[in-house]
């Protein structure tokens, strides 16, 4: 009997932590808002879902990448408040992805965007940073003060992810013809 319990009662923990965790997972595609925060730039396409205000902790959220994502936000710095933007994306098998900034009141910006531990230094009135492929699960974290520019720096943001084609069919097919080429020649042996 006590060994029975014991058993449900560690099934219940694992499935507790497990349901926490799946909780924290939001699966993302089309448009997406950061919500709350300094805002979104107004160019920004309708959104399909608006997500809270992202905090620092990069864990929070943690998107799954369902298909093509736009994800855009602001963060802003100033003499009294410091907006810093952190979260996780799950690429999969893998994304291209573009981080791009804009300053929000046409005075130039700099600061630093943090991926999966890395920084990347942007500054200037508008730009644009190719990410390359990502894979599986990377931590993003967007500061907008490197100490160059001050006393106020608002930026609009947005990250671009497109998902790259799998090159199975032609894979497959080249190692079909192959195969068929190798059962030919032993036949004709």
């Amino acid at each position: 009997m006590r060994l029975r319990n014991v058993v449900l009662a560690g099934a219940a923990a694992a499935f507790a932590s497990f349901s926490v965790e799946e909780a924290a997972a939001v699966s993302v595609s089309g448009v997406i808002y950061e919500g709350g925060g300094p805002g979104i730039i107004g160019t920004a396409p309708a959104p399909n879902d608006v997500l809270g205000d992202f905090s620092t902790a990069t864990g929070n959220p943690i998107l799954t990448l369902t298909g093509d994502t736009q994800l855009y936000g602001g963060v802003l710095h100033s003499s009294s408040t410091t907006y810093i933007d952190g979260w996780s994306m799950d690429f999969g098998s893998g994304y291209n992805v573009v981080f791009n900034w804009q300053a929000a009141e046409g005075t130039p910006v700099d600061g630093n965007i943090i991926i999966g531990g890395v920084a990347n230094f942007f500054s200037g009135l508008v730009g644009s940073l190719d990410l390359g492929v990502l894979t599986g699960l990377v931590t993003f974290q967007i500061n907008p003060i490197d100490g160059q520019y001050s006393p106020k720096e608002n930026v609009y943001w947005d990250v671009q992810a497109t998902a790259v084609p799998l090159p199975a069919g032609g894979v497959l097919l080249l190692g079909a013809l192959g195969g068929l080429a190798l059962f030919r020649n032993r036949k004709d042996a």
